[in-house]
C-alpha cells in the first residue's frame, strides 16, 4: 500500500491513508458478513404464493431467498415444535420440497393449537374446582386413603381387590346440599339436573355396586357432607373444591383406562399409591413412566408402612424405584413422597385420638 500524510501548520494533526489495490478490496469484501436474512413468516408465504407481495419484499430479498434454495431454515421452526420429517425416513428435512402455502398450512395450525391450549390453562386457573386422582396397584389401600382424607368411611374397602369403576367423591354442596350417588352410563353426558343421565344408587348398595358393576357404569359420582368445619374440609373449604377420584387397580384391563384417565386435562394432581409390603409392581412403574410425560412431579404415597419391620431398608428401597421412574417427584421427595398407613389414621379417627 501506499501511504500519504498531510500537515495543518507547523503543529497540524497528521493523518496516514491507505490506499488498497484492486486484488486487495476483492479480498477485503469477500471476507465481510453477508447481511442478516430475516426468517419469514405465515403472512409472507402467503403472498410469495399468491404473488401479491408488498414493496418491502426488496428484488435482493427475493434473490438471497432464491439463492438459498429452500424458505426457512427447519432450526427456524423449532419454536413452534413443528415435526418436519418423513414418516419413513426419521433424518429427512421435507423443508425444501413442501410448498409456502403448505408450511403457511403447519404454522395455523400449530399457532391454532397453541391458542386452544392457552384458552383451557386460562380456564383451569379461574376455575376454584381441582380434581385428585388417586391410583395405584390392586389392593394398595386407595379407597382407605380416600376414606382417610375426607375422614369418612365411605367407600367400601377389603382384603380383595373391590374397586371395579371410578368414583369421584365431591362436597354435597355442588348438589344443592343432598347427600346422594349418581351412577353415570357416560360420563360425557352427566348433568346432575337431568335425572336421565344418571342413575340413583342406595348407600346400602353401594359397595355391590363398586365391587361387581354389574350395569357397566362408567363411573359413581358421591356427593358426601365433609363433617370438618369448612377451614378443615378438603372438599370444600372456601378457598377451592376439590373431588377426589379413586380408580380401579392397576391391572391388564385397567391400566390403559387409568393413563388416559391421568392425562385429562382437568386432572390436576395424581396421587400413586404403594403397597409398601409390594413395591412397584411392572404395571405401577409402566403408568409412572406414561404419567410422567403429562404430570411431571407426581404425589407417592406408600402405604401400610406400619407392618413393614425394616422401615429403613423399605423407604430406600422405594425411594431408589422413584429415581428412575419419576426423577422430578425424586427430586422433591420431601414433599412429594409420603410413608403412611391410611388405616390407623381411619381408626384413631373412629376412636377420637386424631
Amino acid at each position: 500500500s501506499q501511504a500519504n500524510s498531510y500537515s495543518n501548520g507547523s503543529s497540524g494533526l497528521r493523518r496516514s491513508n491507505s490506499m488498497l489495490n484492486a486484488s486487495d478490496a476483492t479480498l477485503v469484501n469477500s471476507l465481510a458478513p453477508t447481511p442478516v436474512r430475516r426468517a419469514m413468516t405465515a403472512e409472507d408465504m402467503t403472498q410469495l404464493a399468491t404473488g401479491s407481495g408488498s414493496s418491502s419484499h426488496t428484488a435482493g430479498a427475493d434473490a438471497d431467498i432464491s439463492s438459498a434454495g429452500r424458505l426457512l431454515d427447519p432450526s427456524d421452526l423449532s419454536v413452534l415444535k413443528l415435526d418436519l420429517r418423513l414418516s419413513y425416513h426419521a433424518d429427512s428435512d421435507v423443508m425444501g420440497s413442501l410448498e409456502e402455502s403448505s408450511i403457511a398450512r403447519l404454522f395455523d395450525e400449530r399457532l391454532s393449537q397453541c391458542e386452544v391450549h392457552i384458552d383451557k390453562l386460562i380456564a383451569r386457573v379461574a376455575d376454584k374446582s381441582s380434581k385428585i386422582l388417586v391410583t395405584g396397584d390392586l389392593n394398595a389401600g386407595k379407597s382407605t386413603l380416600v376414606n382417610a382424607l375426607i375422614r369418612n368411611d365411605i367407600l367400601p374397602f377389603d382384603q380383595q381387590p373391590c374397586t371395579m369403576l371410578f368414583c369421584e367423591v365431591v362436597d354435597a354442596s355442588q348438589n344443592d346440599g343432598i347427600e346422594e350417588i349418581h351412577a353415570v352410563p357416560d360420563i360425557h353426558r352427566y348433568n346432575r339436573l337431568d335425572p336421565l343421565t344418571y342413575t340413583v344408587v342406595k348407600m346400602s348398595d353401594l359397595e355391590d355396586v363398586v365391587m361387581e358393576n354389574d350395569e357397566q357404569y362408567q363411573q359413581l359420582k358421591i356427593y358426601t357432607k365433609d363433617k370438618r368445619s369448612d377451614q378443615q374440609s378438603l372438599l370444600h373449604n372456601g378457598v377451592v373444591d376439590v373431588a377426589l377420584i379413586d380408580s380401579p387397580g392397576l391391572n391388564r384391563d385397567s391400566l390403559k383406562t387409568t393413563q388416559l384417565f391421568a392425562r385429562q386435562e382437568e386432572i390436576d394432581v395424581v396421587v400413586f399409591v404403594v403397597n409398601a409390603e409390594n413395591h412397584f409392581t411392572l404395571s405401577g412403574q409402566d403408568f409412572l413412566l406414561n404419567a410422567g410425560n403429562e404430570k411431571a412431579h407426581i404425589f407417592i404415597v406408600v402405604n401400610r408402612f406400619d407392618a413393614i419391620r425394616r422401615k429403613d431398608r423399605c423407604e430406600r428401597m422405594i425411594l431408589d424405584q422413584i429415581r428412575d421412574l419419576s426423577p422430578l417427584t425424586y427430586a422433591e421427595r420431601d414433599d412429594l413422597v409420603h410413608f403412611v398407613s391410611a388405616h390407623e389414621q381411619l381408626a384413631a379417627e373412629r376412636t377420637g385420638s386424631v
